[in-house]
Order: C-alpha cells, then sequence, then structure tokens
C-alpha cells in the first residue's frame, strides 16, 4: 500500500513494488510549499477526472498510475473502496494526487498532517 511520508521539504509518495510495476511510475516527491489543499476524499472514484493514460485501471477496483484531463495529469493509487487523500499541487507534472490510505487508516488524521506539515489548513472532505 503507497504510504504518504513528509521529509524535510517534500511529501513523499512510497509506492510499493507491485505499485510502480503496475502503475508505470517510480516513487513521487512534491515540495510541500507547491501543495495548496488536502483533503480526505471517502469517495475518491466519484471524482477521479479524465482518462488513464499510463497504468492499469479496473474501475471499482484498482487504479494505478497516470490520468490525463483538460487542465493536466493526476497521480492515483486507488484500491477497491477505500478512502483516500487528495492532494491538490500548484506546480509540478501532476496537479493532483489521489491516494487511498491503508486499511484502517484515517483519511482526516492524514490529510491534517500533511496539511500541517504543508503549512495550510485541511480543507474540507470533498463531496
Amino acid at each position: 500500500m503507497a504510504a504518504l511520508l513528509v521529509d524535510d521539504e517534500d511529501l513523499v509518495v512510497r509506492l510499493t513494488p507491485s505499485e510502480k510495476i503496475w502503475g508505470l511510475h517510480g516513487n513521487l516527491r512534491i515540495r510541500l510549499a507547491a501543495i495548496v489543499s488536502v483533503a480526505p476524499d471517502p469517495k475518491p472514484w466519484l471524482r477521479l477526472r479524465g482518462w488513464r493514460m499510463a497504468g492499469v485501471n479496473f474501475t471499482g477496483r484498482v487504479m494505478l498510475g497516470t490520468r490525463r484531463h483538460g487542465g493536466g495529469y493526476d497521480f492515483c493509487i486507488l484500491h477497491g473502496n477505500r478512502p483516500a487523500v487528495q492532494v491538490d499541487v500548484a506546480s509540478g507534472r501532476f496537479s493532483r494526487l489521489v491516494i487511498c490510505v491503508p486499511e484502517g487508516g484515517d483519511p482526516q488524521a492524514e490529510a491534517a498532517r500533511i496539511a500541517a506539515a504543508a503549512g495550510i489548513a485541511p480543507s474540507a472532505p470533498a463531496s
């Protein structure tokens, strides 16, 4: 399961080996200063943007990789019906990260932790 880690001035999305293979991407590093909003997302499948560009997508089961839409690219790691954390970024390759939390994880606590590290207030859950 992907992990969201704060490392000095960066948010690191650490992927498992299988997520790297199927998502066609390695770990990501995003500057905390580039984060504009962080929100828990209880139903991330409903708010995915665009279409799969690289990686795999079996709707409702797994989405690993890059999605392209009119405003750029999103990076998603979704497993089943698990809630996720949505991170919107001002600059860089991806404009949004949607990363599910591990089994039993708390998306609100994860969003609050990342927002605090970025020096912003957490956003309300996506609806």
